[in-house]
């Protein structure tokens, strides 16, 4: 039972959203029941996903509570919702083919690192080099050959013709006997990848085995996660990721707190009023998630669903598809380019459901806009647009060889465990990616992120109208990634400190407190340096 306040008048969006007080009520017993048992907190030290949902059933008001996943490998501990479908069972039948799978890759492993493949692999590593030096070393013989053979050539009468056909015999049998070594070490190399094949082609098969059995139970298992929606249809997540782009459910589909939730609800004749999410544990190194702090559904693995599941129900619209009726400023504009003043809340470019942006706005006013770089929906500040072909290939090389000179405003949250002073300055160096399971989050991936360079300084002096602890930074982005401030910023690895507003890494706020506050560029048809000047908007009012 929930004693608190009133319930909403309709169900708030899973992908954006502030919780109810309600929700908040619910999530603080959630936090004091988890907090109350140790033998669980060393797994969710790792981090974890928590959800409430309140509901509407019989006449009372209530909550109910889930976690994503497992824990310690169980996913149907009492106090949380069950499992949509429960797959866990020790002779069930995906423990069972999971159990064959497992005995697939014990068998790959033993062949891989049988003692005499590996015996195999080390001679044919070896017999290539040695081939190689013996092969190099025989050209070095060739060359040196050649050398007397040309001086000795320069050296004799012309018409020495007998001196010329030994010369040429020479070169002749070298040439061979470079072709005889060259087969020589193939036909050992040869030698040794066939008795190299007689494990890779049982490898070969086996992998090939384990990818059927593998797709087969996947396949099996997302047949059986049948969903409930509101109206009380049903669809398996094979049906319902049918049309999305890759066409299957990622892995872990279905397992996520929101839609485990829902499942019970609807199928428990409950009605859900509002619902939120919470992190418990702390950040991993790659995304941005603090520690009891609230966050949306992701969308790569719970929008598809989510969006069956929500049908027949009062929802809030999605927060990505809020307009605005903010309007562009023109700064300047030639035959060539315009720069304007982009108001937080509008888009740079048309997005899918072709709202508002600087792009449109700017063809309703008779331009031929081609943007050449873009902010944020939620960030303010300056952007160049070419009007031309030349001077958009211009802007072009100027942004991909970084002469192009950017800098930003941000006010960012209180900073855990750091005292910044005005005049501290530093560089953060992070590899992104975007997170492909959650776009349009970015991640860090050091194995295949992009390299972003951000420089951040203390503004000095402080601006008016701060709170507490927050801090005001100067940013300047030496690359141009997705979010890159962003998540430089809320990072574990970057200040850790999100700019204040920002939803997707930190907490909402009436706005997004980040601005692009100069911009200098090369005309690219009079070579003139151009440089603007806006001043963020939120320090100006001391908001």
């Amino acid at each position: 039972m929930l004693e608190a306040g009133s319930a909403p008048g309709r169900f708030n969006n899973p992908f954006g959203y502030e919780p109810h007080p309600l929700c908040q009520l619910a999530a603080r017993e959630v936090v004091e029941m988890v907090g109350e048992h140790s033998e669980w907190h060393e797994e969710l030290k790792q981090g974890k996903m928590f959800g409430v949902l309140v509901v509407e059933h019989e006449g009372e008001v209530g909550f109910l509570a889930a976690y994503s996943g497992q824990i310690r490998g169980y996913d149907d501990i009492e106090y949380f919702v069950p499992p949509v479908f429960d797959y866990l069972q020790p002779d069930g039948y995906f423990k069972r083919h999971e159990e064959e799978i497992s005995r697939l890759s014990n068998r790959i492993m033993q062949l891989e690192y049988n003692p005499v493949r590996c015996r195999l692999f080390e001679e044919m590593q070896k017999a290539h080099h040695d081939g190689l030096l013996e092969i190099d070393a025989y050209k070095q013989v060739m060359t040196e050959a050649k050398r007397q053979r040309d001086a000795r050539r320069s050296e004799a009468n012309a018409d020495d013709a007998e001196l010329d056909e030994a010369l040429t015999r020479e070169s002749q049998f070298m040439k061979a006997e470079l072709v005889r070594l060259k087969r020589k070490w193939r036909n050992i190399e040869d030698a040794l990848d066939e008795k190299m094949a007689v494990f890779d082609q049982q490898i070969d098969m086996l992998k090939q085995q384990r990818h059927q059995l593998s797709e087969s139970l996947q396949t099996w298992l997302f047949r059986h996660f049948v969903m409930l929606n509101a109206k009380g249809e049903q669809r398996d997540l094979m049906e319902i990721f049918k049309f999305t782009p890759v066409g299957m459910p990622p892995s872990g589909s279905g397992e996520c707190c929101a839609p485990k939730l829902l499942q019970y609800a609807f199928k428990n004749g409950m009605k859900p009023l509002c619902m939120a999410e919470f992190w418990w544990g702390e950040s991993p190194k790659n995304v941005v998630r603090q520690h009891l702090d609230y966050y949306p559904s992701c969308r790569g693995k719970c929008l598809p669903i989510l969006t069956f599941m929500l049908e027949g129900m009062d929802v809030d619209p999605d927060p990505q598809l809020r307009d605005t009726s903010n309007d562009i400023t023109i700064l300047y504009q030639d035959l060539s380019l315009v720069v304007v003043y982009k108001p937080e809340g509008l888009l740079s470019v048309p997005g899918k459901y072709e709202r508002r942006s600087v792009f449109s706005l700017l063809l309703d006013r008779g331009f031929t806009p081609k943007i050449v770089h873009r902010l944020d929906m939620d960030t303010s500040g300056i952007l160049v647009v070419p009007l031309t072909v030349s001077a958009h290939h211009g802007l072009q090389r100027q942004f991909f060889s970084r002469t192009v000179k950017k800098r930003y405003v941000a006010i960012v949250e209180p900073m855990v465990g750091i005292s910044l002073q005005e005049g501290d300055h530093g560089i953060i160096d992070l590899p992104l990616i975007p997170d492909p399971y959650d776009r349009p989050r970015q991640m860090i991936d050091y194995d295949y992120g992009k390299r972003s360079i951000t420089e951040w300084r203390v503004v000095s002096p402080q601006p008016q109208g701060l709170g507490d602890h927050e801090v005001c930074l100067s940013l300047i982005p030496h690359t141009g990634r997705t979010h890159q401030l962003r998540m430089h910023c809320a990072s574990t690895e970057g200040l850790a400190s999100p700019i204040k507003g920002d939803t997707l890494y930190g907490h909402r706020a009436e706005r997004m407190y980040l601005h692009a506050e100069y911009l200098e560029f090369q005309h690219p048809m009079t070579g003139e340096r151009m440089r603007f000047n806006v001043p963020a908007p939120f320090l100006n009012n001391n908001e």
